[in-house]
């Protein structure tokens, strides 16, 4: 087996009138109220967060099995300027337990993503994926585009092929042979789920994940900021490698006129060449790399990567003297 690879920079106006002028209206949100919250969606109660000021920008999340932590800790820097939305899947965090497999997978993903879009209110929204969010975002944007105003695909990819496994194979083959000692382990079965999980977290932080970054040697304390309050899922990873282990979404590309984002990382276990082809194939697409980041570039390159998200939504202030 090899590692789930499903695992993608305004000015204030001041009235100035006579002292006899009236006072002005006070400003009205641009988002959702901040807080924590429950919503009854699609049959399911899903736990969701909204943090931060200025336009909404919505989280897709990732299928695999992690909580909305694990993506505020990475987008936090983001609230500065925009409201983020974050979401549970279900089975994870706060929300509502899966009832079956297909709860787990990234059709259930887009569905409650929708299902809270509406229940926000929102015509339309911007949207982020990171990784295997960024795959989903490319059937998000494709099934309903109108929905959108805009999609940021964050370290993610058009395809995964068998191609692209032998590749990685002859590539790092230390870190496979590793991956497949682990999925021998976790055949297992009597280890609980509950010891796969937390084996799962020991070998997706200690060795997986580290690879993933430009520095390993700097990605611990990274990590430990991502994923130290965040809850992983064995099972939810465990469906996700079986839903699509393999993938090639390049012939939808062409029909998604959604405004997009693509990011990719120079020092990513895929190379941006990879990445390329998802911007190559939407027709509205901006292309940025981080040439210091691996898959992690808002932890990476903090600051570079929230001026380039402000600026391609909008909300770029550029320093002044």
């Amino acid at each position: 087996m090899r590692p789930d690879m499903l695992l993608m920079v305004p000015a204030l106006a001041l009235a100035l009138g006579a002292c006899s002028a009236p006072a002005p209206e006070p400003e009205e949100p641009t988002g959702p109220a901040n807080g924590s919250f429950t919503a009854p969606l699609n049959g399911f109660q899903i736990h969701y967060e909204v943090h931060g000021q200025g336009p909404v920008l919505m989280t897709l999340p990732n299928s695999w099995g992690l909580s909305l932590e694990g993506l505020r800790a990475m987008y936090r820097p983001l609230e500065e300027r925009l409201t983020l939305v974050y979401f549970d899947p279900r089975g994870m965090g706060e929300s509502e337990a899966v009832r079956e497999d297909a709860d787990r997978g990234m059709a259930a993903v887009r569905a409650d993503f929708q299902a809270l879009r509406e229940h926000l209110g929102l015509e339309q929204a911007n949207v982020i994926g990171w990784s295997n969010g960024a795959i989903n975002l490319i059937y998000l944007a494709h099934e309903h585009p109108e929905t959108l105003s805009s999609a940021i695909f964050l370290h993610g990819m058009a395809s995964f092929t068998d191609e692209d496994a032998k590749a990685l194979q002859a590539d790092h083959p230390e870190l496979m042979a590793t991956y497949a000692s682990f999925m021998e382990e976790m055949a297992n079965p009597e280890l609980s789920m509950e010891e796969k999980t937390a084996r799962q977290r020991t070998m997706w932080l200690e060795e997986y994940f580290p690879m993933l970054f430009a520095d390993p040697e700097q990605a611990g304390p990274a990590l430990e900021r991502i994923f130290g309050e965040a809850e992983l899922s064995w099972p939810h990873a465990e469906y996700a490698n079986r839903e699509a282990p393999t993938f090639d979404a390049r012939d939808l590309l062409p029909e998604i006129p959604v405004r997009s984002l693509v990011i990719a990382g120079a020092h990513d276990m895929l190379p941006p060449e990879r990445v390329k082809a998802l911007h190559d194939g939407l027709p509205h697409s901006d292309w940025v790399v981080f040439e210091k980041s691996g898959h992690f570039a808002p932890v990476e390159e903090p600051a570079a990567f929230a001026a380039v998200v402000f600026n391609f939504l909008g909300v770029w202030r550029p320093a002044t003297s």
